[in-house]
């Protein structure tokens, strides 16, 4: 099973994301949010950030989640490359974060995103398939 796959949205940059279980379609978010904002493979995983997000209902909570990564890298110039989700709930959500502070020199950041947004946000579940669409603001 794919992790995730690029769709074709105007303006904006589309994902759609799977997961077997809703915390694995989280977890799917999160890579998929780290590739595409900078490279994953040039990140040390040499700093341990711990995450506890709040929201009501799994959309909220997933825009949240990764808004949170925006957040961090815009405030503490912290990256990311990998995630473990401890427990996931549609109110609650609390992970291990794993990745370094930015160094121009080393990092590349590949797409500039202002936004997680809610266009076309909608979680589902077919067949013991979780998928989404997320829509980043660029």
């Amino acid at each position: 099973m794919k992790q995730f796959e690029y769709i074709e949205h105007t303006a904006d940059l589309g994902i759609k994301v799977y997961g077997s279980t809703i915390k694995e379609l989280f977890e799917n978010a999160a890579v998929a949010f780290f590739e595409i904002f900078s490279e994953p493979g040039m990140i040390k995983p040499v700093l341990k950030r711990r995450i506890v997000v709040e929201k009501k209902g799994y959309e909220q909570l997933l825009v949240q989640w990764l808004g949170e990564f925006l957040y961090l890298f815009e405030v503490e110039n912290l990256l990311f490359k990998e995630c473990s989700i401890e427990s996931l709930d549609e109110n609650h959500l609390e992970a291990i974060v794993f990745g370094e502070e930015f160094d121009p020199g080393r990092h590349e950041i590949k797409n500039i995103i202002k936004a997680v947004t809610y266009h076309q946000l909608c979680i589902r579940e077919k067949d013991g398939l979780y998928q989404t669409v997320i829509i980043f603001d660029i």
